[in-house]
């Protein structure tokens, strides 16, 4: 045994007070402050962008900005910049350590010598000073920072002006300083505010080097104040008055013949603009004008990027902005501040730990191949504690505060590790421990319980249970676990929990792993532990009462459940396996496989089941067959599969096996109970249960997917693996399937490609597609025309036929008896688009000839498009008669007869005789009710003859716009004919919506329609008006219903009215609404008092009436009040809401089920009868949670309990208050 205690080993005492905040401007602990210091890469970053900074004598802003969060050693490292400058009085010696030390400071040492600079005088301020920064401005204080540095006065802040103007401009600040008044300095007279002024008053005209100054006189000592006053002002201290300030006081100094440079030091700056615009915009200015007048060095600091600022108050950045030279700063991490800080060893404490270390036996972890750590390599730092102790306990902590919540690991940056480590020594009595002692890992649990509030309740419990059946290793040993628990950094080996064990150098790592060993099969037994075999080394984690209890649960929710469910889910995990390339059941899908583009093929599945030898053909894609079963009855499957798609009659084409073990199926099995019965309220631990069962089962059937043997009806043997073979095998079907198969070598673009193509046959635009693309399709690309190839073969085809289906087309590539099966939708596309350009073929939509390239692309873009279309084979070909059978088609509503175009002009321009006062009034429609893009006047100009009796031009017919006119007249003339036009009724019911409910969505549905920029359908505004109808009634029966809780008989408004009124001279509704509000503050129901006024008076109820207050809306209500007034066993449940609300004020005030409670009492807006059930259950479980914690309470009354709780942390996320920042972290690898 040995006298000499841990505490004797430290620097300091491990037990001293913790420190304040670091202030950038308070050196007095600089030696301290360097031996602290832990240079970091990105500190190193820091000092060497400083170092270029100063250095630099060009225009660019020499501006940097440290981003780093807080507690990361932004402030320690700005207060060490000042230092290294040398120009801070009574540490100039220092600086050289500082170099000697560290690199960074060394480089920048170097530079600043190197520089133009003889004298960098550091400007640095703290902004976190809230008292300070609130009445005054950045400007004032840097100004008042300079002060300080030249030894000027600088309360009250006149008196700095005062001082500096006498300096600068009269040189008398020396003499003022060394004079005595009445006994007393100027510097002691200003400790006495009041006296100040009087003594300047006496004092300097008194002196001989003021003669001739301002000062001489008494007045003009107070005019120099009263001057000094007025510019030192908020509003008059501009940045351009701080500009001048730092230029005359640099070339003052300069004037001695050494070169003077200020570094600017602005620590906090985000902190300093908090939530204000205005801030920042004075932050904008004061530095814009500082880099545009005298641009000196400046280096800001702050927890929030500079430029995320700028896009929050501005709105838009600058990319090549002063304020984007952001440089990021990580910190050290807290274990790294730990060691250096609290834990630092004097030089014989170090050596004789280090002794110790030496003859200890090995007792560090061994780590999870993907954790984190970065081996410092120094353990005599770290200890009492293990080389990864400090750096593991902060990851305990971090996932501990996390809970459910998504926590940035910063959280435990700063100082809630050295605050644990401090109450090591100071509650636990680890000072008086002696030298070889080692903080083992239970005891480490007991630090955490006692001196946070982060242990949950439940894991308090299951460690007591422990505690009541086991022995003092098992309860050690559980305590460990639970820890390791937090964490994946640690595998939770049994060697782990040894070495986590270990409380001396001297312990014998053998025997305690015995007993470690003894104490895991013990708990095993007590079904207080799990262990993973699957995972070697062996790795046990601890289980709470619930997750035993649920697991049970779920082995008998699991025997109980149907196989088509089971097979269902068994689907589902084999699609997720490979998303990308398995599809829905017998769902087409078509990717580029193995050199074949476009490949079309689907997947059919037979999951614990026989494969049915009568499959159904498909004929526009391979069919692969995804078999899932036990061994036995996959070799009865697979030789029935192929003995029925053997030959040409076979309808599947790749067979793909996989055998599932009896255990699988089985864990499956609990997967799904386990999703069934898990509440979407579940714990964290029952939900990291869920994860890892998923995980599990998941990564299974992943590699039994990629490991599956694939086979073909012609192959007895195995044709390769999934996972190496799929895409081969899938690709030789298709060649072996589809022998006449056509494909694109370019990506189709159907509308831009279609108006290329019109314009290629017109002897204009370039051919689209590929050179083989062109011999596929039979095009020779000069001279522009069809003469072979696939288009040849399709026009022959259908030689002799006038117009066919889309539906027969698309039986080419999928039907039965298709020419080209497999061949994709783009490229049938692509020939129909090529026909019609090359004006072989037309395309036909409701019997109107599509012109319209554009459109015609469009049609193509899905199969139910092309199946809707027809294909014309129009062997007459008059130039320009489709365009004037389109017009014609468009004005008459039906196609001409014959193939004579001039037959046609004379039918057109009969009717447009006939018919020209209706033509001319839908004209003039038109232009009144649309658009101005939207007209016809090309199109009655071009009618015009035809009206007054002449003939019509077939050229002006068939030119652009008039085509397209004709098509717009024909969706407008139903909408303008007759004595009543539907156009006109429309917009009646149109102002009726609009006056009686303007907030309704077919109110704006109606107003869409009818808003000028297009023609709508007849049939669209038909529609729309008798959805506007059932709505108005339905409004009316919804108010029925709510009074009388029946159907209302009448069918028309004024039925439904009269049937409203006579329910409310039926019911005496006034004495409920009294009952009611006289009960439940905040409801209101002035909109069925006034109804029930009109229904009494002479005056009928009008829908007006109904529609312009809130009837409906306090009917509800109503009828909601009724079910919690109800009489209930317990009481209304209006009154045992209040009953809660009282108990909860009193105990929980600020708790979220309180405002809960609260809000449904106090209204407006009353909840539901289930919903005052569920509140009244969680008012109860809160009460009742109070009660079970009274124990665990009591316990705790000395311990620290700074943390929120479960309640306030819910309040905030769910209701956060005025000016909370929310933070969302997308970067998913990160969590």
């Amino acid at each position: 045994m040995t006298d000499t205690t841990l505490e004797s080993l430290f620097t300091r005492s491990p037990t001293r007070e913790l420190e304040e905040v670091q202030k950038v401007n308070e050196v007095g602990q600089a030696e301290r402050d360097i031996d602290e210091f832990y240079e970091t890469d990105s500190a190193r970053k820091v000092l060497t962008e400083l170092g270029e900074v100063v250095n630099s004598t060009g225009s660019q802003p020499r501006f940097r900005y440290v981003h780093a969060t807080f507690g990361s050693g932004k402030t320690h490292l700005l207060k060490l910049i000042g230092i290294a400058t040398g120009e801070i009085e009574g540490l100039e010696t220092v600086a050289p350590k500082l170099s000697s030390q560290f690199s960074g400071f060394k480089e920048f040492r170097d530079r600043l010598n190197s520089s133009h600079i003889d004298h960098l005088v550091p400007l640095f301020m703290n902004l976190l000073d809230r008292d300070k920064v609130r009445d005054s401005t950045l400007s004032l204080l840097i100004y008042e920072e300079l002060g300080n540095q030249l030894n000027y006065p600088t309360d009250p802040l006149w008196l700095l002006e005062w001082a500096w103007t006498l300096e600068i401009e009269h040189g008398l600040w020396e003499a003022v300083r060394s004079v005595e008044h009445d006994g007393r300095s100027i510097e002691e007279a200003a400790q006495d505010k009041a006296a100040l002024r009087p003594w300047l008053y006496e004092a300097l005209p008194e002196m001989d080097e003021t003669d001739g100054t301002p000062y001489a006189t008494k007045d003009g000592v107070r005019e120099s104040i009263e001057q000094a006053t007025r510019r030192i002002s908020t509003e008059a201290f501009t940045p351009d008055e701080l500009v001048e300030r730092l230029d005359r006081t640099k070339r003052y100094l300069q004037e001695s013949g050494e070169t003077y440079e200020f570094l600017i030091g602005l620590d906090e700056v985000a902190i300093y603009v908090g939530d204000q615009q205005h801030r920042y915009r004075e932050f904008l200015e004061t530095v814009d004008t500082l880099i545009a007048d005298i641009n000196p060095p400046i280096l800001g600091t702050g927890q929030w990027s500079l430029r995320d600022m700028q896009q929050d108050f501005m709105g838009e950045v600058d990319p090549e902005a002063w304020y984007t030279n952001e440089i990021p700063l990580r910190g050290a991490d807290t274990e790294i501040i730990v060691r250096k800080r609290w834990l630092r060893k004097s030089d014989s404490g170090a050596n004789t730990v280090h002794d110790l270390l030496e003859q200890a036996p090995n007792f560090e972890l061994e780590l999870a191949d993907a954790s984190e750590y970065t081996d410092v390599g120094e353990p005599v730092e770290a200890y009492p504690f293990r080389e990864h102790d400090l750096w593991l306990l902060r990851e305990v902590m971090q996932s501990l505060k996390k809970e459910d919540l998504e926590v940035d690991r910063e959280y435990v940056q700063g100082r809630a590790l050295l605050i644990l480590v401090r109450s090591l020594f100071t509650s636990f009595d680890w000072t008086q421990k002696e030298p070889g002692a080692v903080v083992a890992w239970d005891e480490i649990y007991d630090l955490i319980e006692r001196e946070t509030t982060d242990i949950p309740g439940w894991a308090k419990d299951q460690i007591q249970k422990v505690e009541n059946t086991t022995d003092e290793m098992g309860v050690s040993v559980a305590k460990v676990l639970y820890l390791l628990g937090q964490v994946d950094a640690v595998p939770t080996t049994k060697e782990n929990i040894t070495r986590l064990l270990v409380s001396s150098v001297d312990t014998d790592i053998d025997l305690l792993e015995s007993d470690v060993e003894e104490a895991l099969k013990a708990l095993m037994e007590d079904n207080f532990v799990r262990t993973d075999e699957s995972v070697q080394p062996q790795t046990y984690r601890i289980l709470s009462k619930e997750i035993v209890e649920f697991w049970d649960q779920i082995h008998r929710e699991a025997a109980g459940l149907p196989q088509h469910q089971v097979r269902y889910n068994i689907e589902d995990l084999l699609r997720e396996a490979d998303r990308g390339r398995l599809t829905a059941d017998d769902s087409l899908r078509t990717r580029n496989i193995d050199g074949i583009s476009d490949a079309p093929y689907t997947f059919r599945y037979t999951v614990l089941d026989q494969v049915d030898s009568s499959s159904e053909p498909r004929f526009d894609g391979v069919v692969a067959r995804v078999l899932a079963s036990d061994p036995d009855t996959i070799e009865e499957s697979r030789t029935r599969w192929q003995e029925a798609n053997a030959g040409d009659q076979g309808v599947e084409d790749v067979l793909i096996v996989i055998e599932l073990s009896e255990g699988l199926r089985e864990s499956i099995r609990h997967l799904i109970a386990l999703d069934k019965l898990l509440e979407p309220g579940a714990s964290a631990e029952l939900r990291i249960e869920q994860q890892q069962e998923e995980e599990t089962v998941e990564d299974e059937i992943e590699e039994l997917l990629y490991g599956a043997k694939l086979y073909t009806p012609d192959h007895n043997t195995t044709r390769g693996t999934y996972l190496s073979n799929i895409d081969s095998v899938l690709a030789d079907a298709v060649r072996e399937k589809f022998e006449n198969r056509k494909t694109l070598d370019t990506r189709l673009q159907e509308v831009d490609d279609a108006r290329t193509l019109f314009e290629f046959f017109n002897g204009n635009g370039t051919w689209p597609f590929s050179s083989d693309d062109a011999e596929m399709l039979g095009v020779k690309t000069v001279p522009r025309e069809i003469s072979d190839g696939w288009a040849e073969e399709f026009l022959n085809d259908y030689a002799g036929e006038e117009l066919v289906s889309g539906e027969t087309v698309l039986e080419e590539i999928a039907g039965r008896r298709g020419k080209y099966l497999g061949t994709p939708r783009e490229a049938l596309a692509a020939l129909l688009i090529t026909l019609a350009a090359a004006n072989k073929i037309e395309i036909r939509r409701d019997g109107v000839r599509i012109e319209d390239p554009g459109e015609i692309g469009r049609v193509m873009r899905r199969l139910s498009d092309i199946r809707d279309i027809d294909i014309g084979f129009d062997p007459v070909d008059i130039e320009g008669s489709s365009n004037l059978k389109a017009v014609y088609q468009s004005l008459r509503g039906f196609a001409p007869q014959g193939n004579d175009p001039t037959a046609w002009l004379s039918n057109l321009a009969s009717w447009a005789e006939k018919n020209s006062s209706g033509i001319r009034n839908i004209c003039a429609r038109v232009d009144l009710e649309f658009d101005e893009e939207i007209t016809l006047d090309a199109l009655r100009d071009a009618l015009e003859p035809g009206m007054a009796g002449g003939e019509l031009d077939d050229a002006v017919l068939t030119e652009s716009p008039v085509p397209t006119q004709a098509e717009w007249f024909h969706k407008a003339e139903p909408l303008f004919e007759g004595e009543e036009p539907l156009w006109d009724e429309f917009n009646s019911t149109l102002e009726t919506m609009r006056s009686l409910y303007p907030d309704a969505a077919i109110t704006y549905k109606m107003e869409d329609a009818v808003d000028g920029s297009r023609i709508p359908s007849k049939e669209s505004l038909t529609k729309l008006q008798t959805e506007a109808q059932d709505f108005r009634t339905s409004q009316i029966s919804e108010l029925y219903h709510l009074l009388t809780g029946t159907t209302p008989e009448g069918d028309s408004i004024s039925e439904l009215c009269s049937a409203v009124e006579q329910a409310l001279l039926d019911q005496d509704i006034i004495v409920e609404i009294d009952t009611v509000t006289e009960t439940i503050s905040g409801v209101n129901f002035e909109s069925l008092r006034e109804l029930d006024e009109i229904a009494a008076s002479a005056d009928d109820i009008s829908e007006s009436d109904i529609a312009s207050g809130n009837a409906v809306s306090e009917a509800s209500q109503l009828e909601e009040a009724r079910g919690l007034l109800e009489d209930q066993p317990n009481g209304p449940l209006y009154n045992q809401l209040e009953s809660r609300y009282e108990k909860l004020n009193s105990e929980h005030s600020e708790a979220f089920i309180t405002k809960q409670v609260k809000r449904a009492l106090s209204g407006p807006d009353l909840v539901t009868p289930s919903r005052a059930e569920a509140l009244v259950k969680q008012a109860d479980a809160k009460l009742q949670s109070t009660d079970d914690d009274d124990d665990d309470d009591e316990d705790d009354d000395d311990q620290d309990d700074d943390g929120p709780s479960v309640d306030e942390l819910w309040a905030d996320v769910t209701e956060p208050g005025d000016g909370t920042i929310v933070v969302i972290d997308t970067e998913e690898e990160d969590r």
